[in-house]
């Protein structure tokens, strides 16, 4: 009775075992069957720009976006864009996901390049979409994370074969203004009271105002020695700053600081989506909305605006790729 129990029990393990690696097979291959990824590069100027396009499979029309990444060194290592870039591959629509110049394995340098340089980056990416068999050239748009939600309008103020644009945690406020908020987002969440943040922001004012006027910044050097001395001492958002304004930040601040993408924004006659977390502590987020709908809404602007109370800047949610999957089959053609 026993070796008839056990050999019951051996037989059922192994249907249970068949029947999984079967379900794993059957996954892998509707992975397979649903998209394919190929390693690609392409030029804008003398800047050759490293990226995987991903192609929907068995469908003979798609539409087809560029990841726009956001501030700093940024590549095809980033867990934020890599989700976004294999979430709308699955839901049919190609991407093309580059690694940010002077990231990875496309070369410049993003320090010294201009928001227009960067730009014409996205552009580039746009133009190669367009000689691959199956993308549908009235829907070819452009998504932008954090920084490159600075970008893409821009983007698609030079481009005409932008067809739509996403923007992701972005704010629309200038770029000065933008550096200045999120400074004091980091002061009000340690916790500092208002004269403290006045202080902190005096701080950053300075340090802006050096790159902006490439002054040696003494004034800010000066300031920054007597808070971390006095009443500001062992504060985390006063310790962040640099002792040191001769580094790549200084660069790129002078470079893009005095940027404004609202001008850009009011430019965009194609569909546009604002995507937003209500708990972004990078942006102000009720500033931007309040900007985007006095300012777009003036024009009648064709936008659509989401925002997710629970969400904080590295917003994903796979509601929101159902939609933004939805809005780009159905707005993308408009």
């Amino acid at each position: 009775m026993e070796k008839e129990i056990n050999i019951t029990l051996l037989k059922l393990l192994f249907i249970l075992i068949t029947t999984l690696a079967c379900s794993f097979a059957a996954h892998s291959q509707t992975k397979q069957q649903l998209y394919q990824s190929s390693e690609v590069s392409y030029h804008n100027d003398e800047i050759q720009i490293a990226a995987t396009l991903y192609q929907p499979l068995h469908q003979e029309s798609f539409p087809a976006v560029v990841i726009v990444h956001g501030s700093g060194s940024s590549s095809r290592d980033n867990l934020w864009t890599s989700a976004y870039a294999e979430s709308l591959i699955k839901r049919g629509i190609a991407v093309l996901y580059p690694d940010k110049r002077g990231s990875g394995k496309t070369t410049g340098n993003w320090v010294t390049s201009d928001f227009t340089e960067l730009s014409e980056d996205a552009i580039a990416g746009v133009h190669y979409l367009k000689g691959i068999s199956g993308v549908d050239t009235s829907r070819i748009g452009v998504i932008g994370f954090s920084q490159g939600g600075h970008i893409v309008p821009l983007a698609a103020s030079i481009s005409t074969d932008i067809k739509f644009v996403v923007s992701v945690s972005a704010s629309v406020v200038p770029m000065v203004e933008q550096m200045m908020d999120e400074v004091e987002l980091m002061a009000e969440k340690e916790g500092l009271n208002r004269l403290e943040i006045e202080k902190v922001n005096e701080i950053n004012q300075l340090a802006i105002n050096a790159a902006l006027n490439d002054t040696d910044g003494q004034d800010y050097i000066d300031a920054l020695n007597k808070a971390k001395n006095g009443a500001l001492k062992g504060k985390r958002v006063v310790e962040g700053f640099p002792t040191d304004l001769n580094q790549p930040a200084k660069t790129f601040i002078k470079t893009i600081g005095n940027y404004d993408p609202m001008p850009y924004w009011m430019e965009v006659n194609i569909p546009i989506l604002f995507v937003y977390g209500g708990k972004d502590e990078n942006i102000r987020i009720s500033k931007s909305i309040n900007l985007i709908e006095k300012s777009l809404s003036q024009r009648d602007s064709n936008y659509s605006l989401l925002l997710f109370n629970k969400n904080g800047h590295a917003l994903y949610r796979e509601d929101l790729l159902d939609f933004m999957a939805r809005w780009i089959f159905d707005k993308g053609s408009n």
